[in-house]
């Protein structure tokens, strides 16, 4: 009877391993590939348009159509669509204004991007910029210099990072409030970016080796422009890379100040979050993911524990200021992980919910929260 259990059971057991190491390998293929760069996908039919009134009417009721702040792009031109919708049901009527281009025609089709001013920031903002050159170790990465007026280039900047398969323009969204504020900024690129180094394997690592690029772009503002200090804004992946460079790096103590907008803080939740949403049996995650993590780092040396910022808190210095914000209907990164990382920093840290809210629109979808980030900055500069 021992012999035929033993016969029985190895074979099915063989079976089961096959079987989380295939899924494991499948997901390490969803995970570890840099994304393609983002691009909005006009797909969304114009119903009316009135320049005059400035509206626009949209044969959608999709959620990202109602943000408060959201830009709207086809083949025509810009538009960002700011303030309360009117949604039927069917149907979303919103106020806009023009920033590039001209306004679309009636059955043209548009893209909702959160990406509000979607371009560079001379095109959608009227802000002039240069395209500068950042020296590491893996290449010359491309960032956007933006200096406004009365800014004092030898002081504080703002370094922004953007998020997985984001582009430069995510972090435009900022600059009307930097430009208030008077701070100069850089908006950097990270290995496997458009016009940037791919990385030798192919492979994003989210934020456990891009922090790397953000301290040659601390190092290029400190040698270049005699920069004293620098507050990092990431979004997403880009939270994880700044917290992993003022755990990791050297150049932290240059670092004054962190905004970090519905940052990774957690790799591990965040996967079994995806694997939920996926719709993968509660009770086969824990296994796939173990053997996801597994076969993720004998592939790609992806290490797993340096994604883990609220179990390393311990790492980060604790006299860097920073908010934290994430909103509760996040479908990408769980938001658990970032309210408890500001419970752990305590006064260090100031953590915003934003209720409904999903990944990255905290902007888009609440104007407080440009406030927020306003009283960072201050707290900061003085």
């Amino acid at each position: 009877m021992r012999r035929l259990v033993v016969w029985i059971g190895l074979p099915v057991l063989a079976l089961v391993l096959l079987g989380f190491g295939a899924g494991g390998w499948y997901y390490s293929d969803q995970l570890l590939p840099a994304p393609p760069p983002f691009e909005p996908e006009p797909r969304i039919a114009v119903t009316d348009v009135d320049p005059e009134a400035g509206a626009i009417t949209l044969a959608t009721a999709e959620a990202d159509a109602a943000l408060y702040r959201v830009g709207l792009v086809s083949e025509s031109g810009l538009l960002l669509a700011n303030g309360a919708a009117e949604n039927s049901g069917t149907q979303t009527v919103r106020q806009a204004e023009l920033l590039d281009g001209e306004w679309p025609e009636p059955g043209e089709v548009v893209a909702t991007t959160i990406d509000a001013y979607y371009g560079d920031p001379s095109t959608t903002l009227g802000k002039p910029f240069d395209t500068i050159t950042i020296t590491s170790d893996l290449g010359d990465l491309p960032a956007w210099r933006v200096v406004p007026q009365r800014a004092d280039t030898e002081g504080t900047w703002v370094i922004v990072i953007h998020g997985r398969g984001g582009a430069l323009s995510e972090g435009n969204r900022l600059l009307p409030l930097l430009d208030e504020q008077h701070l100069p900024s850089l908006t950097i690129s990270v290995r496997n970016d458009p016009d940037a180094p791919a990385d030798p394997d192919g492979f994003g690592y989210y934020g456990e080796r891009e922090w790397q690029e953000l301290e040659a772009a601390i190092d290029h503002l400190v040698e270049v422009e005699g920069a004293t200090d620098v507050v990092l804004a990431g979004y997403s992946q880009g939270g994880s890379t700044a917290l992993s460079l003022l755990r990791r790096s050297d150049r932290a103590e240059l670092v004054s100040g962190a905004v970090l907008v519905s940052p990774l803080v957690s790799l591990d939740a965040t996967l079994d979050l995806q694997a939920r949403n996926r719709g993968i049996p509660e009770a086969v995650i824990p296994a796939l993911l173990v053997s996801t993590r597994w076969i993720s780092t004998w592939r790609s040396g992806l290490e797993f524990g340096q994604v883990e910022h609220l179990a390393r808190a311990d790492e980060l210095p604790d006299d860097v200021p920073m908010l934290l914000t994430h909103g509760t209907a996040d479908t990408t990164v769980p938001f658990e992980p970032t309210r408890d990382l500001a419970t752990t920093l305590g006064d260090q840290a100031t953590y915003v919910e934003f209720a409904g809210v999903d990944h990255v629109r905290e902007w888009n979808s609440d104007p407080e929260f440009d406030a927020h980030v306003r009283s960072l900055l201050r707290m900061v500069t003085g």
